[in-house]
């Protein structure tokens, strides 16, 4: 016989408040049993991040991510606005998690990265999460974005071995801010197909600025060695031109901070390959009024296309771009759990 026990919590006669609790009590225990003993060890002494808090998120003790154990899905959507290798005609399933081990102050998903705020969990349990993963999947490619997953990693990998079992088997993009801990990306080897880190900053005082990421610039380097180092250069596909394996690295262009932009580039370049696939994000756009006056505005033409030159100019030849108004296409409602536009 199956319980549903959010249903008997419901009826129960107690507080609102109390029942949120004893519902995330039910669900975490229940989550528990999809984590390997590994993977609870992990999370007993948190390092999946750079980090390194080694807060006990098993025993609901929170370290930077202010996160216990959940699976903490804000929203699983078919989104069409990503790289068109990515995402073709059809779309690819996204899976956006609650939190992130950066906290970008111009993030367009503010509303659940943000760590301040109460992790959203549209899809409270692992029946619900597989079965709309699925759905999403029968309408987009068979292409899975797990979406700042780096502090979810074990969650992640429950996700993937629960789509196993129900013979589904999508490409597994790791979409992540590049802040990573290379022993966690040495883990993910036989599990992500396809990297897509974005590499901010070059400069570790605007890394610590913009995003509360120290020592962002060595770590990002450090983080997209070992993504190439299993994936190489290339971005290999089969005979219908659908993504098999490989490595995207993400930029945004920042208003007033070309000089960073190209500095990266530069790096890229030298620590990495020009040979890289490359994204030149034009998508910027401030969610409210931000502390920095430089950074209460989109990009321009002219800026972007500045940088756009200086990446041809330094040797990269595979580089996917972005029209200005592509944040019409880009922006998530996490209100009406859509995208702002998604055509």
């Amino acid at each position: 016989m199956i319980i549903n026990f959010k249903t008997i919590i419901y009826k129960m006669y107690l507080s609102v408040q109390q029942k949120v609790l004893l519902l995330q009590f039910v669900m975490t225990n229940e989550l528990l049993d999809y984590l390997t003993s590994e993977e609870r060890e992990q999370l007993s002494h948190c390092t999946l991040c750079p980090r390194k808090c080694g807060a006990d998120r098993l025993h609901d003790k929170k370290g930077f991510c202010n996160l216990g154990v959940s699976l903490s899905t804000a929203l699983i959507i078919n989104h069409k606005g990503e790289e068109p290798i990515l995402s073709k005609d059809k779309g690819i399933t996204n899976v956006f998690f609650s939190h992130c081990n950066c906290q970008c102050i111009f993030c367009q998903n503010y509303k659940i990265s943000s760590n301040k705020t109460e992790p959203k969990n549209l899809y409270p349990t692992m029946e619900e999460v597989i079965d709309r993963i699925i759905s999403v999947l029968s309408t987009s490619e068979n292409v899975l974005g797990f979406v700042s997953a780096t502090h979810q990693i074990p969650v992640m990998k429950a996700i993937i071995r629960e789509l196993h079992k129900r013979r589904c088997y999508p490409k597994i993009v790791y979409n992540c801010g590049g802040y990573e801990s290379v022993e966690s990306l040495q883990e993910l080897e036989d599990w992500v197909d396809v990297y897509l880190p974005d590499w901010k900053y070059a400069d570790n005082e605007l890394a610590q600025r913009y995003s509360s990421a120290p020592g962002y610039n060595e770590t990002v380097i450090s983080a997209v060695k070992e993504m190439y180092r299993q994936k190489g250069s290339s971005i290999l596909t089969d005979i219908n031109e659908n993504i098999e394996s490989g490595l995207i690295i993400r930029h945004l262009v920042l208003p007033e901070q070309l000089e960073n932009s190209k500095k990266v580039l530069d790096e890229i370049a030298w620590e990495i390959s020009s040979n890289i696939t490359l994204s030149l994000m034009s998508q910027y756009n401030p969610p409210f009024v931000l502390p920095y006056s430089d950074l209460n505005r989109k990009i321009t033409q002219k800026e972007y296309n500045e940088v756009l030159d200086f990446a041809l100019e330094s040797g990269f030849h595979k580089i996917f771009t972005q029209d200005l108004g592509s944040t019409d296409s880009v922006i998530p409602d996490f209100d009406n759990n859509t995208f702002v536009n998604n055509n």
